[in-house]
């Protein structure tokens, strides 16, 4: 069996390195997302773990290129005081080794030993720290948020073996609606503990249930196009949604609209009469 060290490549986590490429990151957003959507149940979820000493892991829906940098971002909002861990195929992290400093780990996704490698290197991490959050992919691959929910078994086997951890689903839509720019849409759902916490089968059910339900509701309030439904996420990352100028066409011509004295918001009537 190869050693360890050649399984994974451990993290060098730095809260500061951490905060200044979250700035940055924010700033992309601004420039390519119109907006930044939570739909409100459990909206609290990551504030929770912040005042939380226990062990957590994030089960992130896996759609886009976008989904660790929002995952990233959220932990900078929310939860900066707990440690991140995130893992990443190693190929790809031997080429941005900076990554590590982010709280990112190598492993090979698709060698069992590396999976198990995995699991004690997260678990130590626990041990050392248990304000440490595990963000991962289950679904281990990019799929469409309509696709059922299929869930590689390596995060139920490591919460069977962490005792009360506490596991959080976030699904992750994008989505154009009125405006030039795609907006993001969050929903957190968190999942209960099984009645037999040692078992994976149990955790891995509940992971299910837990995914399958929250893509199903931020799905059903993204089809409705409906922004009272949703609240603004992530402070000032994406305002443009939420202003009282609305989506923008262009902004010479908003411009140009408001020294006549009208409103530059773009009226979708399809989507926005009440039903």
């Amino acid at each position: 069996m190869p050693a360890a060290q050649d399984l994974l490549i451990p993290a060098s986590y730095s809260p500061l390195v951490t905060k200044y490429f979250a700035r940055w990151v924010r700033r992309m957003f601004r420039k390519s997302f119109h907006a930044v959507r939570l739909l409100p149940e459990h909206s609290d979820a990551l504030a929770e773990l912040q005042q939380s000493d226990t062990p957590a892991i994030v089960l992130v829906s896996h759609t886009s290129w976008w989904d660790p940098l929002i995952s990233l971002v959220l932990h900078d909002h929310d939860c900066r005081g707990r440690e991140p861990l995130a893992p990443m195929d190693a190929t790809q992290l031997v080429k941005f080794g900076f990554f590590k400093k982010l709280g990112i780990f190598g492993i090979q996704p698709d060698n069992p030993d590396s999976l198990q490698a995995m699991g004690e290197y997260v678990r130590g991490r626990f041990t050392a720290n248990p304000r440490s959050t595990l963000w991962i992919t289950p679904q281990g691959r990019f799929v469409d948020p309509r696709d059922p929910i299929e869930l590689r078994p390596g995060a139920a086997a490591l919460a069977a073996k962490t005792p009360n951890v506490r596991v959080i689903a976030l699904a992750i839509e994008y989505a154009f609606w009125t405006d030039q720019k795609p907006e993001v849409f969050l929903r957190f759902e968190p999942c209960a503990t099984p009645s037999r916490p040692d078992s994976t089968t149990a955790w891995h059910r509940e992971f299910l249930r837990a995914m399958a339900e929250n893509n199903a509701r931020l799905a059903e309030a993204v089809r409705s196009r409906d922004a009272a439904r949703f609240r603004p996420a992530l402070g000032e990352i994406a305002a443009g949604g939420d202003s009282d100028t609305g989506p923008a066409t262009n902004w010479f011509y908003d411009l140009w609209i408001r020294l006549r004295g009208q409103s530059a918001r773009v009226e979708d009537r399809r989507f926005g009469a009440k039903r």
